[in-house]
């Protein structure tokens, strides 16, 4: 007898930076349709799609988005992401709090009217608590979601302890900001002139000058634990939130952000969150944050994790991006799940590519269906290579690359490499 199976995907990081919203500013209002339109019959496959949204939606009078790491995006984008059918997201991220618990809160009231289901961030404790499910006839698929961090060092905004259900957070807001003040502010020449600099300039300005100086050196970051990092409390609760989910769901999905930017190399402390959410019996572990394509793993226990799925929508030419691990190219994760057993049968991934426009317009295309219209062979060649750089940093080299819709990442009737 054929297994029936459900098909779940889940997306890279959707953001909406200033280029693109200014591309999209035409005639008074915003049109993000071309963000989505080319990947719409893609995303229609699956019986539900969930994406990691990283930004708010806090309305114009909160300010769209001006700073470079600080995010607030028109309602019109929302609205795109329901027509693609991207059906539930994960909130929690370090963006969520970028125009403060208003802007969680108006974001949640903005999805629950457009009918997309939410989970990471809350507007009450009732609702932080409660486990979102996706029904598979009589299972139920749980969803999970924390963040490490909300970019407390740029946004600086506190949550308030009376208000801590609004943020699935793992690390300490206060030993971050702790952190990043350490580093600006040490007893020499450089560190105090670039204290005086920071007083009349954004962050953006200050890149773009060392930019035309030739002096712009953004690395890729790695996580590795240092003092304060981890959090027993935060650990514990996320924990409970787990053994909760298990006993009322068949299994356990947690939206996990973490991780370093722009790298492949995995950090000390998201591998220690890992193997907290293994120990935990979680089924498996979609990654987010670190804006590049990351590795897929089998552990022991049986647990798949992806540790970042990469940009599902980012604007290349933003100018902190950092290109040498190609964050333009995402993986579009499928997990196809048994409708009667609600176990996993089959873990697969299809490449995206964003494509960019020089007035920063985007739109995300599925890379072996742009390879099919290519016509020129030194295109064809350049677009393969990089996606076979990317499929390299997922799994590995354990095959020889060729251009898929979908490639093969774990399945239950058989032992692949990942999971020696």
């Amino acid at each position: 007898m054929e297994k029936k199976l459900y098909k779940i995907s889940f997306t890279g990081d959707i953001m909406c930076e200033k280029p693109l919203l200014k591309a999209a500013h035409k005639n008074g209002d915003y049109n993000f349709s071309y963000v989505f339109e080319n990947i719409l019959s893609l995303l229609h496959e699956s019986k539900v799609v969930v994406g990691n949204l990283e930004t708010v939606f806090a309305g114009k009078k909160c300010g769209y988005t001006k700073e470079l790491y600080s995010f607030n995006t028109p309602d019109n984008f929302a609205i795109e992401m329901k027509k693609a059918g991207i059906h539930y997201v994960s909130t929690a991220n370090n963006h969520c709090l970028d125009r403060g618990v208003y802007g969680i809160n108006r974001t949640l009231n903005l999805l629950d009217d457009l009918g997309i289901k939410h989970f990471g961030t809350a507007r009450s404790q009732e609702e932080r608590d409660k486990i979102v499910t996706i029904d598979i006839g009589e299972k139920k698929v749980a969803l999970l979601s924390y963040t490490y961090g909300t970019n407390i060092e740029d946004n600086h905004v506190y949550l308030p302890k009376d208000k801590a259900y609004a943020v699935n957070m793992l690390k300490s807001q206060k030993n971050e900001e702790s952190k990043f003040y350490q580093t600006i502010n040490k007893n020499n020449f450089r560190s105090r002139l670039s204290k005086r600099i920071r007083k009349f300039t954004s962050l953006e300005q200050r890149m773009k000058i060392k930019r035309r100086l030739g002096i712009l050196h953004n690395n890729p970051k790695i996580d590795n634990i240092t003092k304060g990092d981890i959090v027993e409390e935060n650990i514990a609760k996320m924990k409970q939130d787990v053994q909760r989910a298990k006993d009322l769901a068949d299994l356990v999905i947690v939206c996990l952000h973490s991780g370093g930017l722009f790298n492949q190399e995995i950090g000390t402390y998201t591998e220690y969150i890992m193997q907290e959410l293994e120990n935990a019996g979680v089924d498996m572990v979609i990654g987010n944050h670190p804006h590049v394509v990351q590795k897929f793993h089998v552990f022991e226990s049986g647990m798949k994790a992806v540790y970042s799925l990469g940009n599902f929508s980012i604007s290349p030419s933003s100018i902190y991006i950092i290109h040498e691990n190609h964050p333009e190219i995402s993986v579009l994760m499928h997990v196809y799940i048994n409708i009667d057993t609600c176990e996993i049968e089959k873990i697969t991934g299809s490449l995206l590519k964003i494509m960019e426009n020089k007035n920063g317009m985007l739109t995300v295309v599925e890379a072996m269906s742009l390879y099919n219209k290519l016509s020129s062979n030194i295109a064809k060649k350049e677009l393969r290579d990089n996606c076979e750089k990317v499929y390299s940093q997922l799994v590995g080299n354990r095959e020889i690359f060729t251009m898929k819709k979908e490639y093969t990442l774990w399945e239950k009737s058989k032992r692949l490499e990942t999971e020696e």
